[in-house]
């Protein structure tokens, strides 16, 4: 082969390899387009997918998130009864009229009436100015104080002449003040050391020691549980000590009694079903009622402090909506058993309760039925009149009790 053939047949096999590598290079480019072509498919299938799982997701949780309604009487007739239900047809009562409560639950033993007396006598102390007694730990005394740092006087640190009263232990004063004037008597002056938390709301006394000459003016003492004291101060209930006591003890038998009578009638009864319109109806109305009580609580803490409360509902609640959502359903649907209870009670006596009976139990137990417009401008009038439909439940099933 000559030279110029062997050039030739080398061109050519140069020419058809560049074709080869420039077909291989094609056929890779087609290919790493149509994977990229594939991998966008799925990028985009995948972006939908999780966009529908998000919107799906987020349906779900709207469907099942609990919107707070003031709404109490939705579900409820004028008469006080589950709108649609008849609750002797899904409540299995228990024994309501012929059962017994025992004596040991429901007694109001005498150590508690003598603790209540106790109470009583607390809130009438009298200041005793000539006693010889020291002040213990627990008294209540009468003080008047000048607060100085540096021995000079600072603006809040003084009575201005006008006794103070304080209790000793309760930590209403600043360090150990309190704890300085136990085995002081009347008369005494004493020099009280304390130092003011750095945390201080006064920027000014934070962290500061300061001495306060008190004058102990009288310690206050109990009056005696006597037939003029009960004159005197409870005569609406008794006009002897005697019979005061016995007042408290019937007073607190007959709430006992019929605490004891409602958790018998909620607890030995069965429900095979709670209807979800009125269930959903209490998780509303709950959660409206925690909302306004969050802001309430607020409202007074920001008047006296200057701040919230709570952050959030979440804050307030201790758990996020979504758990507090799930949490009303344990508890509304106890709240929906006991009116289920209380319903199928009247339904098997036969009896409704009307305006002229709810009216009469507010005469009785208020003394007049006036808020009974209110009740019903608040909370509809099927919701002001379940109240009375449990009232007059417990009444019939107290005529069956007896206690031993």
């Amino acid at each position: 082969m000559s030279k110029t053939e062997e050039t030739k047949t080398e061109n050519v096999s140069k020419s058809k390899q560049r074709r080869l590598e420039r077909e291989k290079q094609r056929v890779a480019d087609k290919r790493e387009k149509l994977i990229m072509r594939i991998a966008g498919i799925v990028i985009l299938a995948a972006l939908v997918g999780v966009i529908a799982f998000a919107i799906g997701n987020a349906v779900y949780r709207n469907s099942k998130s609990v919107k707070a309604s003031n709404e109490f009487s939705a579900q409820l007739d004028n008469n006080g009864f589950i709108k649609g239900v008849v609750a002797k047809d899904i409540v299995t009562l228990p024994e309501y009229k012929n059962f017994t409560a025992p004596l040991s639950e429901v007694e109001y033993p005498d150590e508690s009436v003598d603790a209540d007396i106790e109470s009583i006598l607390s809130s009438h102390q009298v200041l005793n100015t000539e006693t010889d007694a020291k002040i213990q730990d627990g008294d209540k005394v009468s003080i008047e104080y000048v607060g100085t740092i540096d021995g000079v006087a600072f603006e809040g640190g003084s009575t201005n002449g006008t006794p103070a009263d304080l209790t000793i232990g309760s930590q209403s004063y600043i360090d150990d003040f309190e704890q300085q004037l136990i085995g002081a008597g009347v008369g005494d002056t004493v020099k009280v050391e304390v130092t003011f938390p750095d945390d201080y709301g006064n920027a000014e006394l934070a962290g500061k020691d300061a001495v306060f000459t008190v004058d102990v003016d009288g310690i206050y003492e109990l009056p005696e549980f006597t037939d003029d004291f009960v004159k005197e101060n409870l005569s609406e209930y008794a006009s002897t000590a005697d019979e005061y006591r016995q007042y408290i003890k019937s007073t607190h038998y007959e709430e006992n009694l019929r605490n004891w009578v409602e958790n018998y009638l909620v607890d030995h009864s069965e429900v095979s079903s709670y209807p979800k319109a009125y269930l959903k109806n209490l998780k509303s109305t709950s959660k409206y009622n925690d909302q306004q009580s969050f802001q309430m609580m607020n409202q007074m803490y920001l008047s006296y402090y200057g701040a919230n409360m709570y952050e959030t509902f979440d804050d307030y609640t201790g758990m996020s909506e979504e758990e507090y959502d799930a949490s009303l359903d344990e508890t509304c649907k106890t709240k929906e058993k006991e009116d289920l209870v209380y319903q199928a009670i009247l339904e098997t006596e036969g009896i409704t309760v009307t305006e002229a009976d709810y009216k009469a139990y507010l005469t009785e137990t208020e003394g007049s039925d006036e808020s009974f417009t209110s009740q019903v401008e608040t909370y509809g009038l099927g919701y002001t009149m379940k109240e009375m439909v449990h009232q007059k439940a417990v009444e019939i099933a107290m005529k069956g009790v007896t206690v031993q």
